[in-house]
């Protein structure tokens, strides 16, 4: 028959399907879901596996491909964002959280900082990058003058 889905899932029907109840994303329940499909026989070909999935046919053979690769801990294994880097790597920010901890510092307002920045680094980071940086992500502010 055209279209049958030939895989040999390593775990039990009970494995699977215990693992379906610890599923923390909808994406790693319905591959889950697939390979239980298939184990108990209740769809044969890939094309009813996505129709009773409600996903395309090329996503579960792409599931299958990930699964016949690297078995079920890579079938589930999350996928990292990708996403626009910081305007102030991580390294310092570390840095500057050192700096406003210290009660010494000189900072009192975000243009220092900026500037500090800018001469420590030469990182010409824009005003509104610094005080988003220091205020939400490092919870902290510049001295008020006294």
């Amino acid at each position: 028959m055209a279209g049958v889905c030939k895989l040999d899932i390593n775990e039990t029907a009970e494995e699977l399907k215990k693992l379906l109840t610890h599923q923390k994303t909808a994406g790693g329940f319905q591959k889950i879901q697939a390979l239980y499909l298939l184990k108990i026989a209740q769809v044969k070909t890939v094309k009813e596996l996505a129709v009773t999935l409600g996903v395309n046919r090329i996503t579960v053979q792409r599931w299958l491909k990930q699964y016949r690769a690297d078995g079920i801990a890579g079938l589930l294994k999350a996928k990292q964002g990708g996403g626009r880097k910081p305007a102030i790597p991580p390294e310092v920010q570390e840095s500057l959280q050192k700096q406003l901890d210290d009660p010494n510092n000189s900072f009192r307002t975000y243009g220092d900082i900026q500037k500090w920045l800018l001469d420590e680094y030469d990182l010409n980071v824009s005003y509104k990058a610094v005080y988003s940086t220091v205020r939400y992500n490092l919870k902290g502010k510049p001295k008020k003058n006294k």
